[in-house]
């Protein structure tokens, strides 16, 4: 043929499909399309002389194949958009080709991020979507079994796994995180903490212990974990999930981002303070388990916030008056949760002479003003949006993803607190029939859900009481 010929290509096996050959246009091997689990390509009559293994097939069935891909399409995008600030893409896909438990770890919260679309419920009736909850638990047992049989191979010198056991771990607490098995997610952290000394210095593995305090500050917030009972894990690292603002001249946008970084700084706090141990022989603290933000740092930058908060002007458009009170709510129940905190931190310090003696007592008049603003923005008739421009959460609402990784300021947040925590069973009732009455929805919170979680815990507390 002229001195030519056709050059044969093994398919790209750190990819599930080989985008290489469908590139070029050359000769492929063959390889295992994700999305039906079949192999597709290769010629049995042309393979390449030079190559005699057959690439290597990933999944054990179709499923297997589609819970891959919507890995691929669902969590990867999910965690983009919460990352994007960050400039990290975890190489979960690329390690799955590695290691049998962190690919059977992606396939289950491939398929439990597909049940988190914004045309879904939380948990859907459709039978086909609880079959795929099924294979999704059942590749998490499986992966489960695959890890452990990693772990207990690492003290005989298997040095080259380490890097995957942060990978792991991770997949692990972020399907608990999905499922919502608050005990689940604990019970892995604290493994995770009991093992955070093997996980080795690369800045991958420590790219993976960044993102694992991401996700568990997001945990934390859905969940609204106690860690005290738990030492589930260590000092929280101090993220800042919104960019600072350094601008002289503030407005509503730089006021939100600095929330929210506030926000995170409280989530900080709280964890130091619930997970650190007292020796009570020495009556002295571990240095490591001291919070990374303390109360006074946190109410100082509240009351910087808030002062620059009353100084902006705004007018009477609907859309600025809601976003005013969406900003303020989220100051009062942020301000809140420091003070429960300060006073759990209190009680703990007191002995039993001085068990008369206590801190401020929350006023009913923070907690009625969430109500009475949230009721305002609500009977103004105010559009809720799914997706918030300010938390970049628009590549989601293209893909019809929810934000289950997203730090953005909610009404729903702060109401929920109201219904759990307010002194006045009144006020609780109050908050917890606006989440139900008028069900709305604010990015991956639904008012519904949160008014029916209150709803349980209240009667549960008042059944207690009898």
């Amino acid at each position: 043929m002229n001195g030519t010929s056709i050059r044969h290509k093994r398919c790209d096996e750190t990819k599930p499909i080989c985008d290489t050959c469908r590139r070029t246009g050359r000769i492929c091997d063959g390889y295992l399309d994700p999305s039906s689990g079949q192999r597709l390509g290769g010629h049995a009559d042309r393979n390449s002389p030079f190559l005699t293994l057959a690439p290597r097939s990933l999944f054990a069935n179709e499923i297997e194949a589609q819970g891959f891909k919507f890995f691929n399409n669902a969590t990867e995008t999910q965690l983009a958009a919460a990352l994007q600030k960050h400039c990290w893409t975890p190489p979960f896909l690329q390690l799955s080709h590695q290691d049998p438990a962190i690919r059977h770890a992606v396939i289950a919260n491939g398929i439990m991020s597909r049940r988190y679309q914004a045309s879904e419920l939380s948990a859907s009736m459709d039978p086909e979507t609880n079959i795929l909850y099924q294979v999704a638990l059942q590749q998490y047992g499986k992966a489960v079994a695959c890890f452990r049989s990693r772990l207990e191979a690492v003290p005989e010198g298997n040095l080259g796994s380490l890097e995957t056991i942060p990978a792991c771990f991770l997949l692990l607490i972020m399907f608990e995180f999905m499922q919502g098995n608050a005990a689940g997610l604990i019970m892995h952290l604290r493994n995770t903490a009991s093992l955070k000394t093997i996980f080795g210095m690369s800045r991958q593995a420590q790219s993976f212990t960044q993102l694992l305090a991401f996700i568990e500050m997001v945990a934390a917030m859905w969940l609204d974990l106690d860690w005290s009972h738990s030492n589930a894990s260590s000092r929280l690292q101090r993220l800042k999930t919104c960019q600072g603002s350094s601008a002289s001249h503030y407005d509503l946008d730089t006021l939100y981002h600095d929330l929210v970084n506030i926000k995170n700084d409280v989530m900080v706090w709280r964890h130091g303070v619930t997970s650190a141990r007292t020796d009570t022989r020495a009556h002295a603290v571990s240095l490591n388990s001291l919070p990374a933000v303390t109360r006074q740092t946190i109410k100082s930058q509240l009351d910087t916030w808030y002062q620059r908060f009353i100084t902006i002007p705004t007018n009477r458009e609907d859309k600025i008056t809601a976003r005013c009170a969406l900003l303020r709510v989220n100051y009062l129940g942020i301000s809140l949760a420091v003070d429960a905190v300060h006073q759990r931190q209190l009680s703990a310090q007191l002995s039993r002479h001085d068990s008369d003696l206590s801190g401020e007592v929350p006023l009913d008049k923070d907690f009625c003003e969430i109500i009475e603003l949230t009721e305002a923005v609500l009977k103004a008739g105010h559009s809720f949006s799914r997706y918030d421009g300010n938390a970049g959460e628009e590549s989601l609402e293209a893909a019809g993803l929810l934000p289950l990784f997203s730090f953005r300021h909610s009404f729903i947040q702060p109401l929920f607190y109201v219904a759990q925590h307010a002194p006045s069973l009144t006020l609780r009732q109050r908050a917890i029939h606006l989440l139900l009455e008028k069900p709305w929805r604010e990015g991956a919170w639904e008012s519904y859900v949160m008014g029916s979680i209150a709803k349980h815990s209240l009667g549960e507390l008042q059944n207690l009481e009898i």
